[in-house]
């Protein structure tokens, strides 16, 4: 049976570590909540807290909590500086958040099982402060001013599962602090001045489950700190100044399975150091100084699933920098100094599904390299140095369905080199240098779906180089030097979505190119040098939405079908003489589709909407040179 913390409440292990708060100190990223209770942070082996049936609100710590939905308290009276309420369990929760409090409030009634008391100025806690709650279960004193904390401060919380001290300013712990609180389950001491740990501050706390100690300024810890620490499960020291690990340090934490040491100081990864981590399934070793990894640093550990060694200065990787790790799902090698990849370096990592290697100095992918990942399923190679990929480099990758070598210097691509990457569905290229698009370089990528070629220098394709790509939706040739389209380019993809072709050099399209395309919803041909539109060039399009003809040298344009939704025009020389007669129609009858003004393409997460002006300026017949298209009178077209 699996051993679970002591308590009422059910504790359960979810998934990730991204609101933990890695990027930033925690003390702008704390604690997490959920409507379900208290998630202590959303991490690997992060334990839900099934405390109360409120929900805690959105901001990222466990300070301000209010009582929300609960039922009014009965019974003991309530401090006068606090709000007390029952959950529907019938059990006291006592708030004290945020109410620049500089000491313990008085009266806190004796059956109180939850008190927040985050967010004030209270500088430190008198000895037995606590003794008449004895039920207490949970205690938030984060966010607060406590320098210290007495040997006796805690006496009485001998039910305690759950105590925060983040973000106050301790800088020392004395032996005996925590003696009187044997059941915790979660101890958070994450965003204080915590220069050294007492070899003994952790004795007797058989129970915990969780320990935070990231964001302070340990450099060394003694070799047997976390001794009798039996049932722990998640152990955070990111964010300190460890430069060293002895390999004594993590003994007898057999039941641990995520680890965090990220944003440290460590150097090297020696072996024998986490090998006695059986059960660990998450190690976080990101942002470090590590330079090197010793062979077997990982031997025998077969339950590790996520291995992150990213934003190191690793210069190589060794044949045995990985042998035993038979689980591992995800590896993280980007923002390294990685020079070269050798043939089987990843060899034992049959079950791993993503490789990450961005941002590295990778000059050549060789014959093999890959060798042994047949489960793989993303690869990133993105903004490295790669200039020659040898055909066979991508041999054995069956399962890949995501690709990414953008950001490198290709020039070209040997025809065949993706061959055997039938799983394959989008596939990055931009900004590779590339100048030329050979017969049979995409032969093989029978299931991609979305191609991006764009921020190359692609002066030309050859005839049906993308014939072999029947299910391809999207394609990404913005911002080459296009001058012209093989007239069968497009033959074959019958199922594109989305064509983009903006910012290029096409002075023309032969009348039939973009008969193929009739699933085509999305064009966009913007930033050319289009004089003339073949009459029904877009009639094949029956499904055809959005159309984007900004920035061309079109003098005269018939409006295409009438399911579009947006038309783009702004930034031709149109002539308004009696040919534009009928878009000057089309605009009037349905302007909603060629608005005066439009929200430009946003990109990313960050972006914000920018609308711009959609003019339809004429520049001739003199008599309206300057206006607008919508602005020019019936009488204008009388006579045509």
């Amino acid at each position: 049976m699996e051993l679970r913390p002591r308590g009422r409440a059910n504790r359960q292990l979810p998934n990730s570590r991204e609101a933990r708060g890695q990027e930033q100190p925690a003390h702008q990223t704390a604690l997490a909540h959920s409507a379900c209770g208290m998630a202590l942070r959303k991490g690997g082996l992060a334990l839900v807290l099934l405390l109360f049936g409120v929900a805690l609100g959105p901001y990222g710590s466990l300070e301000g909590a209010e009582p929300g939905t609960l039922a009014n308290a009965e019974g003991p009276q309530c401090p006068a500086s606090c709000t007390c309420s029952r959950n529907y369990e019938d059990e006291l929760h006592v708030f004290c958040s945020t109410r620049n409090l500089t000491r313990l409030p008085d009266g806190i009634p004796e059956g109180t099982r939850a008190l927040w008391l985050d967010g004030n100025n209270i500088s430190s806690i008198p000895p037995a402060a606590f003794r008449n709650l004895s039920g207490l279960d949970f205690l938030n004193l984060q966010g607060n001013l406590l320098g210290s904390l007495e040997p006796q401060a805690l006496l009485g919380l001998q039910n305690l599962y759950h105590l925060h001290l983040e973000q106050n300013q301790l800088r020392s712990l004395v032996a005996g602090s925590l003696a009187h609180t044997p059941g915790l389950a979660s101890l958070s001491l994450s965003s204080n001045l915590l220069g050294r740990l007492e070899e003994s501050i952790f004795r007797g706390l058989s129970h915990l489950w969780i320990l935070n100690l990231s964001w302070n300024s340990l450099v060394v810890l003694p070799d047997t700190v976390f001794q009798g620490l039996d049932n722990l499960r998640e152990l955070v020291l990111a964010g300190n100044k460890l430069a060293y690990l002895q390999p004594a340090l993590f003994c007898g934490l057999s039941e641990l399975r995520e680890l965090d040491l990220s944003r440290n100081l460590l150097r090297s990864v020696k072996a024998n150091v986490f090998v006695q981590l059986p059960r660990l399934q998450k190690l976080y070793l990101d942002r470090n100084l590590i330079t090197a990894v010793a062979s077997g640093s990982f031997l025998g550990m077969k339950a590790l699933r996520w291995l992150d060694l990213s934003h190191n200065r690793m210069t190589s990787l060794l044949e045995d920098t990985f042998p035993g790790l038979l689980g591992l799902r995800v590896l993280r090698l980007a923002h390294n100094t990685i020079t070269s990849l050798r043939p089987y370096t990843f060899k034992d990592l049959h079950f791993l599904e993503e490789l990450q290697l961005g941002h590295n100095r990778i000059r050549q992918l060789v014959e093999k390299t890959f060798e042994g990942l047949g489960q793989l399923e993303v690869l990133k190679l993105n903004d490295n140095q790669i200039h020659e990929i040898k055909v066979g480099a991508f041999l054995g990758l069956s399962n890949v369905a995501v690709m990414n070598l953008s950001g490198n210097c290709l020039q070209s691509l040997p025809e065949q080199v993706f061959q055997g990457l039938g799983k394959l569905h989008s596939l990055h290229l931009e900004g590779s240098c590339l100048g030329h698009i050979r017969l049979y370089t995409f032969a093989g990528l029978s299931g991609l779906r979305r191609l991006f070629l764009k921020d190359n220098s692609i002066s030309s394709i050859e005839e049906q180089s993308l014939g072999g790509l029947p299910e391809l939706l999207e394609l990404d040739l913005t911002s080459n030097q296009l001058t012209h389209l093989p007239h069968r380019l497009f033959q074959g993809l019958g199922q594109l979505e989305y064509l983009l072709l903006a910012h290029n050099q096409l002075s023309a399209l032969s009348s039939d190119i973009l008969g193929p395309l009739q699933q085509v919803f999305w064009l966009d041909l913007s930033h050319n040098r289009l004089e003339v539109l073949a009459e029904g060039l877009f009639s094949p399009l029956g499904k055809l939405r959005y159309l984007n003809l900004r920035n061309n040298s079109l003098q005269t344009f018939v409006p295409p079908l009438a399911n579009l939704e947006r038309l783009w025009l702004k930034g031709n020389p149109w002539d308004c003489h009696c040919p534009l007669k009928a878009l000057w129609d089309f605009v009037l009858q349905r302007p909603s589709i060629v608005p005066r003004f439009v929200q430009a393409v946003c990109e990313g997460d960050d972006c914000q909407p920018v609308y711009t002006y959609n003019n339809i300026t004429c520049t001739s017949p003199a008599s309206v040179s300057g206006l607008d298209l919508r602005d020019i009178s019936e009488a204008h077209f009388v006579h045509c």
